[in-house]
């Protein structure tokens, strides 16, 4: 019994955290913080939930995206979508790794790590996107790369409060980061 009390905590996690980043879609449309959801999945070691997660917001936030706020129904719209969920799932295992890695180091080092290398992968996967897709040029320079990096560590933030929040509530348990403060 207490297994699917389990299972529905985490399943209400994770439709909580795709339901505010539907309303974060509305605000910031293509720069939705898949690394900083990335690495808030990677952070929760004992849970192998993280790719559903992270699949689950950016499928939803492909789904807003085309029905709500009209993306274009054309083929390079589907393509930048496909790269960001490559992306996103990229930068989730490459967050997970950082974790493993810096642990030993304490608090600070599994935050920095994990959210530093997710939102590598996560650029990297759009920069080779930049090469592949026609016009892409715009979407991979100084000014965007420095907004998405302002809006993942805002929302890392935040993630991080709700968590902490949804932990003292009961919904999910501690993470790695809480286990090791």
């Amino acid at each position: 019994m207490e297994t699917s009390a389990n299972g529905m905590k985490r399943l209400l996690w994770i439709g909580f955290l795709t339901a505010a980043t539907l309303l974060a879609t509305g605000v910031f449309a293509c720069a939705i913080p898949f690394a900083a959801l990335a690495a808030l999945a990677a952070l929760d070691t004992e849970h192998n939930d993280g790719v559903w997660l992270v699949g689950a917001v950016w499928l939803a936030n492909q789904i807003y995206g085309f029905t709500v706020l009209g993306y274009p129904m054309e083929m390079q719209a589907f393509a930048w979508g496909l790269f960001m969920g490559i992306g996103a799932i990229a930068a989730y295992y490459a967050a997970r790794a950082a974790v493993s890695v810096a642990k030993p180091y304490g608090l600070f080092a599994m935050l920095l790590a994990s959210l530093s290398i997710a939102f590598l992968a996560y650029e990297v996967a759009l920069f080779v996107g930049t090469l592949a897709l026609p016009r892409g040029e715009g979407a991979f320079n100084y000014d965007v790369v420095l907004y998405v990096s302002i809006v993942e560590v805002a929302a890392f933030t935040a993630l991080l409060i709700a968590h902490r929040l949804a932990v003292a509530t009961g919904l999910v348990d501690r993470n790695a980061i809480e286990r090791a403060a």
